[in-house]
C-alpha cells in the first residue's frame, strides 16, 4: 500500500524532509498593549514543543502570530528555507507571519467542524480548493482517516453524529492531508475524557514519528507535557520564563516561578518522577 505521506506528496508537489523551525524575538502589540514580547525557540524536525502557563499568558496568542491570524513582529525567520522569511531577516518586520506547511488543531473539535457537511468534506477542502480530481481526493481522505486510526466510513458521518474523540481524529486528519511539516494544537485534548487522551495522543506521537512533523502544543496538562514534550517554554505575562527541556524543566527548573508549576502538579498527582532538588536555588521569587 502507498503511504499516506507519499499520497499527500503527489497531490502537492512537495518532500516530506522539513528544516528546523526557528523564530527570533517575536512580539506581539495590539491597541498599545503588549501581548507577547521577545518569544524565541527552536524546534527541530519531529519534536514538540509544549507551552504552557497561566491563562491570558500570551499561549494561544503565539500560535494564532505563527498561523498568521495576527499581525506579529520579529527580527528573524526561517521555516522549510522559506526565502521570503531569509529576506525578512534584515530588518524588523511586522504583519502575519502565515507559516507555509502548516496546519492548526483547534480545542474543541465540534467546532471547529461544519455542522452541515460530512467529515470527509471537511477534511478534504484543502485539497478540492486545488481543483483534484474527486478519485485522488476520496483516496487522499480515505488514507487521512486511516493514519489517525478511523474507520473510512466516518467519511460519511455529519459531526454530530460522532463522538468528540472521533471529531478530534477528524480534524487531526484534515491537518495532516495538507502534508505539513509543522501542526500547532491548542489543547487538543482538553475536551475529551482521560481515556480517549490517552489513545489521541498516543496517535498524535505515532505520527509524527512516522512523518518527522514538529508540533507546537500549548497545554495546561503539566502530566501530557512531561510525557510527550522534548521542550518545553513557559510563558508569564507574554514573555518567555524558561525554555528547557523536558527533562531539565521537571528536575531542574529554570525560575522558581517554574519550580512551583511542577510542584503544583505534582502535589495534584499529574507527575511522578524524582523530587525537584531541596537545594533548589535560582534566583529571586516571583
Amino acid at each position: 500500500m502507498v503511504s499516506s505521506r507519499r499520497l499527500y506528496c503527489s497531490f502537492y508537489g512537495c518532500g516530506i524532509d522539513a528544516t528546523m523551525l526557528n523564530i527570533q524575538r517575536l512580539g506581539l502589540s495590539i491597541n498599545g498593549q503588549t501581548l507577547l514580547d521577545d518569544v524565541s525557540f527552536t524546534v527541530e524536525p519531529g519534536e514538540t514543543l509544549c507551552i504552557v502557563g497561566e491563562s491570558g499568558s500570551g499561549k494561544t496568542s503565539l500560535l494564532k502570530s505563527i498561523q498568521g491570524l495576527m499581525p506579529a513582529y520579529f527580527e528573524g525567520i526561517s521555516f522549510q528555507g522559506d526565502r521570503q522569511a531569509e529576506i525578512r531577516q534584515k530588518g524588523q518586520w511586522r504583519g502575519p507571519i502565515g507559516m507555509p506547511g502548516s496546519r492548526w488543531v483547534m480545542q474543541d473539535p465540534i467546532a471547529a467542524l461544519n455542522p452541515k457537511i460530512p467529515l470527509g468534506q471537511s477534511i478534504s477542502e484543502s485539497l478540492y480548493r486545488r481543483s483534484m480530481p474527486k478519485m485522488d481526493v476520496d483516496a487522499a481522505v480515505r488514507q487521512a482517516l486511516l493514519d489517525v486510526e478511523l474507520n473510512p466510513d466516518v467519511a460519511t458521518r455529519l459531526p454530530s453524529e460522532v463522538s468528540m474523540g472521533q471529531a478530534q481524529r477528524a480534524c487531526l486528519a484534515r491537518a495532516l492531508i495538507a502534508n505539513p511539516s509543522l501542526i500547532l494544537f491548542d489543547e487538543p485534548l482538553s475536551a475529551l475524557d482521560a481515556v480517549v487522551q490517552k489513545q489521541i495522543a498516543a496517535t498524535m506521537k505515532r505520527i509524527q514519528l512516522k512523518y518527522e512533523i514538529m508540533y507546537l502544543i500549548v497545554t495546561h496538562d503539566l502530566g501530557f507535557a512531561s510525557a510527550y514534550a522534548d521542550q518545553v517554554m513557559v510563558l508569564k505575562n507574554g514573555k518567555v520564563e524558561a525554555n528547557q527541556t523536558a527533562a531539565d524543566f521537571f528536575h531542574d527548573p529554570a525560575s522558581p516561578y517554574c519550580r512551583d508549576l511542577v510542584l503544583a502538579a505534582r502535589a495534584l498527582g499529574s507527575l511522578s518522577g524524582p523530587a525537584i532538588p531541596s537545594s533548589y536555588e535560582r534566583g529571586a521569587d516571583v
